[in-house]
C-alpha cells in the first residue's frame, strides 16, 4: 500500500485492517459526504469527489464521476489508485484496485473494491486547538535554505500543524529545526525547537494543493508551554461564550 504520506514513525499503530472498522469510518464519510483527492497511481492528476455508496454485500464502493473525462479515463486505466480525505480533522488514506463504470441509484459512476487496509492518523497524546484565521498563530522555521514562513492550524504543548504553499523550501519528516520563532497572538515570540514528524499534501476543495505538516516542540522552555496553555485556555473561553 502506497501512502502519500511522508514520515519516520511506525505508520503499523494507524493502520486499520479489521472489514467492520473500515466500513464504519467509510458510512461516516458517505454520510458527511466528505470531499475526498483520488490520485491515479504515479501520476500527478487527481478527481476530487465524494464517495456516493457502499455495498459490503458484493464488496464495492461507489465514487461520483468527474466533470473531466481525461481523468476520469487515468483513473479506470490505473492498476492502482490512492483515496485521501480528512474527517473530523483526522487524515484518512487508503489504496483501490482497478476502478470500473457502473451505475449506481440511476447514475453513472466508479466502483472499486473496498480496502483491505485504511490509514487513520490521529493523534490524541495532547489536546490539539485548531486555531482561528482571524488572528492567526505565526511561525518562522529556521532552515539551512532560509526562513519558512507558515500558517499554524493547530496547536498543542506537544506541537503544531502547519501549512504552507508547495513553491519553495519543503519540510522533512525526521529533520529537526533549532531557533523557530512562534507568535502567539498578545504574547511575546518565543524560540523553539521543531522536529518534523510527518509531511504529506492536501488539496483543497478549490483544487489548489497545499503542504502539511506535522512538528514536535522539541525541549519546549516551561515559560513558551505556559504561554501555549493560556493561549488554548482563552479561545476555548471564547468559543463557547459565542454559542
Amino acid at each position: 500500500m502506497r501512502f502519500d504520506y511522508n514520515t519516520n514513525e511506525d505508520l503499523g499503530r494507524y493502520t486499520l485492517r479489521d472489514a467492520v472498522e473500515i466500513e464504519r469510518i467509510l458510512r461516516k464519510m458517505l454520510t458527511d459526504k466528505t470531499i475526498v483527492t483520488i490520485h491515479a497511481d504515479g501520476g500527478e492528476d487527481f478527481l476530487l469527489t465524494t464517495l456516493v455508496g457502499i455495498n459490503p454485500n458484493t464488496g464495492f464502493i461507489y465514487f461520483d464521476r468527474g466533470p473531466d473525462e481525461r481523468i476520469n479515463e487515468l483513473l479506470l486505466a490505473s492498476e492502482q489508485s490512492t483515496v485521501t480525505a480528512m474527517l473530523n480533522q483526522v487524515r484518512i488514506q487508503f489504496s483501490v484496485g482497478r476502478f470500473e463504470r457502473a451505475k449506481y441509484s440511476g447514475e453513472i459512476v466508479l466502483k472499486t473494491k473496498l480496502p483491505a487496509t485504511l490509514l487513520r492518523v490521529q493523534r490524541r497524546e495532547f489536546y490539539r486547538l485548531a486555531t482561528p484565521l482571524t488572528d492567526p498563530v505565526k511561525c518562522w522555521i529556521n532552515l539551512p535554505s532560509g526562513t519558512l514562513k507558515v500558517v499554524v492550524t493547530d496547536i498543542s504543548v506537544g506541537g503544531i500543524g502547519v501549512l504552507y504553499p508547495p513553491s519553495g523550501i519543503r519540510l522533512v519528516a525526521g529533520e529537526i529545526h533549532h531557533g523557530c520563532r512562534l507568535a502567539l497572538p498578545d504574547a511575546a515570540e518565543a524560540v523553539v525547537s521543531l522536529k518534523v514528524c510527518s509531511t504529506y499534501k492536501e488539496t483543497m476543495k478549490n483544487g489548489l494543493i497545499t503542504l502539511r505538516a506535522g512538528c514536535q516542540f522539541v525541549n519546549l522552555p516551561a515559560p513558551v508551554e505556559t504561554a501555549i496553555q493560556r493561549y488554548i485556555l482563552k479561545i476555548e473561553r471564547e468559543r463557547k461564550a459565542r454559542t
